[in-house]
């Protein structure tokens, strides 16, 4: 009896962090995180950046010095965005490659690609990715651009201190 009770005790202690840190990245992919990039694709598409102000992770809103600065970032990208040549034609998602529980938060990486017309001419951006986070306790999405963190992969540890630091940005 006492055999028993102590294998069900284990079997639950097991349990209990599995199911605590499902992963739900690949099955919110199709219905949450691919509008909500298609939208912000869109959104870029026509000089409007007030759903990516409402999807952005609070990490990098509290990096530029909180919403007011992070305002001004966006209202700086807006602008010069709008006097480049630059046009932005498409922006397509995969389904992501690695999903990772970061505290009390999953953290996955979605490829993407940006097909743009520059001087007349239509060329597709390098391969990149949107880091896509969500609360253990929700399945409300943020995003953050991880082309900057092509450039700066140590920014994914600044905004993420307990990020695994054996991980690699994707491309």
């Amino acid at each position: 009896m006492i055999k028993t009770i102590y294998a069900c005790v284990l079997f639950l202690t097991i349990l209990a962090p599995a199911h605590a840190q499902q992963l739900s990245c690949q099955q919110d992919y199709p219905k949450i995180i691919a509008p909500d990039l298609q939208r912000l694709g869109q959104d870029l598409k026509n000089n409007d950046y007030s759903f990516m102000q409402q999807k952005t992770h609070p990490s990098l809103i509290n990096y530029v010095g909180g919403p007011e600065n992070y305002q001004k970032l966006l209202k700086y990208a807006q602008n010069m965005f709008a006097e480049s040549k630059l046009e932005i034609q498409k922006v397509e998602s995969n389904p992501p490659l690695y999903s990772y529980i970061v505290d009390q938060e999953e953290i996955c990486f979605v490829p993407k690609t940006i097909t743009m017309k520059v001087a007349g001419k239509t060329v597709k951006a390098p391969p990149s990715f949107m880091v896509a986070i969500r609360s253990q306790h929700s399945h409300q999405w943020t995003y953050l651009d991880g082309s900057g963190l092509q450039k700066n992969p140590k920014m994914l540890f600044i905004l993420f201190p307990n990020f695994p630091k054996n991980v690699k940005v994707p491309f």
